[in-house]
């Protein structure tokens, strides 16, 4: 470590706010700050964000952070990128924006996902990309753009990620990193490049697609130019960084060997490190690339995690935001006894079986159930959502659990991952995990941190929740149950009519 002090600027881009915060070497944060960013929702599927807000939220930040810590910007040291994952920025030859960024959610190319689907076997692009043909991907989106709006699409001249475009205004440098690369399904996960079969069949141009670089590769230096717009020192080293997903896989330990991290915030995340591409999980977790060189995540999802949480509390509870956060912090272990099944299928099952069609249900409901019930069979259910994804992977040797998102504010989730996957779980206390892993990745690169694991260390609790044998043998009953019934909960949602 550094004697002097010595920063790291983080930016986020995130699906709601951006956010820019200031680690210092040891990986304390120094200043933070943050300002939402709206998303237009014009008709039905989609979803939109306007990237010139996100420049001038930018501006914003980072002259307040000027203004009011000028000592800490002049010994920022470097910055580094990310944010989120799968919407295409489109520029023209004059590096403008031509169109929206059509976020992940943006559920529009339907029609888009069908035309895929007729030139690509299911086998042939998993093979190639890890992942299922779906619309919150990036191709189907550009190929959106390209069928509906083909006069625009001919003046695009390259397409890129949120944190790649701030990258390219700060540096005057266009680059991707592997891990975004990774999310977009135009990516060969096996040779770590851009796939040219996928991109001649779909008959785009290949110079759309900027140059793929590590994650931990500088990039550039902030220009002057830049200095005089974000109000940053001239000539700062930019760290190119990775997606959200992939920052957050490498903030929670995933490069650590025997772990597994779940995130549980508004949808309910896993993630899992891999050295190699595991066919078996092909078609039932999405995989992508890391922003550790050479490996590999993979990714089960529960759209509706904590957003369950919030469905509830919106029918019942509208007025009172904080009562159903409060009732968390006292429903008791003999609540454990419940036969309440959830299945947070509110916006589909997610993985493994991505059917987004399917619905969510209550089962085991009886006259003398309670709404803590309600409420418990709930976070049990996203629980063992994720469980459900966790059994796709072959022989997992997995020994602990990193816990992070919103739900660490809550004894009861700790508790309760800790026995229905029966190991000891670190939970991390209000990280933001994906900046934590941008620190990690801008701070290697220049000299501040010699390896992750050191410095990870410190944001990892000392101590873990441990699992309770009496329980465990219980939630692997009653997870059994969640399974067999999970089926018959996804046929229903299937049926046009009862018979």
């Amino acid at each position: 470590m550094r004697k002097d002090s010595s920063y790291i600027l983080t930016i986020d881009i995130g699906t709601t706010h951006l956010k820019c915060i200031i680690y210092d070497e040891s990986g304390k944060i120094k200043v933070q700050l943050s300002q939402n960013h709206p998303t237009h929702f014009s008709l039905p599927g989609y979803a939109e964000q306007d990237p010139s807000i996100w420049v001038s939220n930018l501006q914003n930040l980072l002259y307040k952070i000027k203004d009011e810590h000028p000592e800490i910007v002049k010994s920022i040291q470097g910055i580094s990128l990310t944010g989120q994952m799968h919407g295409p920025i489109f520029l023209n030859s004059k590096q403008e924006i031509t169109y929206p960024c059509l976020i992940w959610s943006d559920t529009r190319a339907h029609e888009e996902v069908i035309y895929l689907e007729k030139i690509f076997t299911t086998d042939a692009i998993l093979k190639i990309t890890g992942n299922p043909i779906q619309e919150s991907f990036t191709l189907p989106k550009i190929i959106w753009l390209k069928n509906k709006q083909p006069n625009l699409f001919s003046y695009v001249d390259k397409i890129m990620f949120p944190k790649d475009y701030f990258g390219f205004l700060l540096t005057g440098i266009i680059a991707t990193d592997h891990s975004d690369a990774s999310g977009s399904l135009l990516y060969n996960l096996s040779n770590h490049c851009w796939s040219g079969e996928i991109i001649d069949n779909c008959e785009l141009k290949k110079s759309l697609f900027p140059d793929i670089i590590p994650s931990d590769a500088i990039l550039g230096k902030v220009s002057w130019n830049a200095a005089q717009q974000f109000g940053l020192p001239e000539g700062i080293p930019v760290i190119k960084g990775g997606g959200d997903l992939a920052t957050t896989a490498l903030a929670t330990g995933t490069g650590q060997k025997e772990s597994l991290s779940l995130c549980i915030g508004t949808a309910a995340q896993m993630l899992m490190s891999l050295d190699s591409i595991e066919e078996k999980l092909l078609g039932r977790l999405y995989l992508f690339s890391h922003c550790i060189p050479r490996s590999y995540f993979c990714l089960g999802t529960v759209p509706t995690g904590g957003s369950s949480m919030q469905w509830f509390q919106n029918l019942f509870e509208s007025e009172n935001k904080e009562l159903i956060y409060n009732e968390l912090n006292t429903i008791y272990d003999e609540i454990t006894e419940s036969n309440i099944l959830f299945f947070p299928y509110l916006m589909g099952t997610g993985t493994p079986y991505f059917d987004y069609q399917a619905n969510g249900a209550f089962l085991g409901l009886q006259i003398h159930h309670e709404r803590k019930d309600l409420i418990y069979s709930i976070i049990e259910g996203i629980i063992f959502a994720l469980k459900d994804s966790f059994t796709s992977i072959s022989k997992p040797n997995i020994k602990k659990i990193f816990l992070s998102g919103g739900a660490t504010r809550f004894s009861i989730w700790p508790k309760l991952v800790s026995n229905i996957f029966d190991r000891p779980v670190f939970a991390f206390q209000n990280a933001d995990t994906a900046t934590i892993g941008a620190f990690l990745l801008g701070s290697k690169p220049i000299g501040i941190i010699k390896d992750y694991d050191s410095i990870l260390n410190g944001f990892i609790p000392a101590e873990p929740v441990l699992p309770c044998q009496r329980y465990t043998q219980m939630y692997e009953k009653k997870f059994k149950k969640y399974r067999h019934f999970s089926s018959y909960i996804r046929n229903y949602s299937s049926m046009d009519g009862w018979g």
